[in-house]
């Protein structure tokens, strides 16, 4: 038992060092069933909690066989199933839209990859936030001075002339198609100077979104959910996806989100300590392998990061047809747990570059229910994990 201890105590001290170093969501994964990720995940979450230093939420997202609950004797009735369908994936259109904030309108909308017009007005101010498959693809702000419109911007940068954006701005508004998709077709900017003009404007209209106290929202899904908010044609999402990056994390912090700050802790179970939080498989099946349930269950781990010093995710082992491998890229790091003398070094090796084909940085690796009194540090097993964790 004292060495089971000292065992959770090293764990711990080194995810403790990972988060210090800014990696605080950790994918907790194995080669193969039995290896014992799942009470790993648990001690060393335990442990943490324990020392007082941080608080640390643990998700249970191996649907094929859920064990966190059991281990931390909890109830598995509410958990990430249940979550992700009532809080991420749910129907807006028969929600009332007076109980989402700005937050929880993008966070929604970039959930469920909506394409579509996401209109905010308060008073005189007007903006329409447009969508294509759950990124933001520009800010519009109908009302804006001159000064702040795309084409004038460029004119003042001295990325185009007068001339250039009169003859732009004619095709635009007989077209529809986008100011500055007109002006890089036609030669007349660069993709660079392009691109840093709409970052700047999307700032500044998002400062301006974001002061608005009480807007009211409305959404506007379009017919063709494949087509953007203007032109009948898909468009090239290259500048718009610095934009799109500005908003969801540059300034996600100032957005509010009443409705999910208030419906995600409740599906949190609590345990004997006040600091330590677990969201359980749940009973609603919720296969991470789908498309449908990747981007809310990646918008969902962000979040709980912004509110808890660590998150672990205990996930299925490394396998085909498993969502190990595809949830290792969402995560800032992966700690492989490996039981000795039950795993080959082969499989190691194929677990290790499954990971890191799919874009998982594996940070580091447990040697699980090792005999002291028959092995060695030095075995071949910890020769074998420490060369690939190198």
């Amino acid at each position: 038992m004292a060495t089971d201890l000292i065992h959770q105590q090293s764990i711990a001290t080194t995810v403790h060092q990972l988060a210090a170093r800014g990696l605080r969501r950790l994918l907790v994964t194995s080669t193969a069933p039995g290896e014992g990720k799942s009470s790993v995940c648990a001690d060393v979450g335990h442990a943490l909690a324990r020392s007082g230093g941080e608080s640390v939420v643990l998700l249970d997202v191996d649907s094929f066989n859920p064990t966190l609950h059991r281990l931390l004797g909890l109830s598995a009735r509410r958990g990430l199933g249940d979550v992700l369908e009532e809080a991420y994936l749910l129907d807006i259109g028969r929600e009332d839209p007076l109980q989402f904030g700005l937050g929880d309108w993008f966070d929604i909308l970039r959930a469920q990859r909506r394409t579509g017009e996401l209109v905010v007005t308060e008073g005189d101010h007007h903006f329409s936030v447009r969508f294509v498959k759950g990124s933001i693809y520009c800010v519009i702000e109908p009302g804006a001075e001159e000064a702040t419109r795309l084409g004038e911007l460029l004119v003042r940068r001295d990325c185009i002339t007068a001339e250039q954006k009169q003859h732009a701005l004619a095709i635009h508004q007989e077209s529809g198609r986008p100011l500055g998709e007109l002006l890089k077709v036609m030669g007349g900017v660069a993709p660079e100077a392009l691109a840093a003009a709409l970052h700047d404007q999307a700032s500044q209209r998002m400062l301006r979104l974001v002061a608005l106290r009480q807007p009211e929202c409305n959404f506007r899904e379009l017919a063709e959910a494949y087509l953007p908010a203007a032109g009948g044609r898909t468009p090239a999402m290259s500048e718009a996806e610095g934009i799109d990056s500005q908003v969801t994390e540059g300034m996600r912090d100032y957005l509010r989100d009443p409705f999910l700050s208030c419906q995600v802790p409740s599906y949190l179970s609590d345990t004997d300590l006040a600091n330590l939080k677990v969201l359980t498989a749940g009973s609603r099946s919720c296969d991470l392998l789908e498309p449908r349930y990747l981007q809310p269950f990646d918008l969902l781990v962000k979040r709980l990061a912004r509110v808890f010093d660590v998150v672990l995710i205990d996930a299925p082992p490394v396998a085909l047809g498993s969502p190990a491998t595809s949830l290792a890229s969402l995560a800032d790091g992966v700690l492989l747990v490996v039981k000795a003398d039950c795993t080959t070094i082969d499989n190691i090796r194929h677990a290790v570059e499954d990971l890191r084909r799919a874009g998982g940085r594996l940070v580091g690796a447990v040697l699980n229910q090792l005999d002291a009194k028959h092995e060695t540090v030095r075995s071949p097993y910890y020769d074998a994990l420490m060369a690939h964790v190198r």
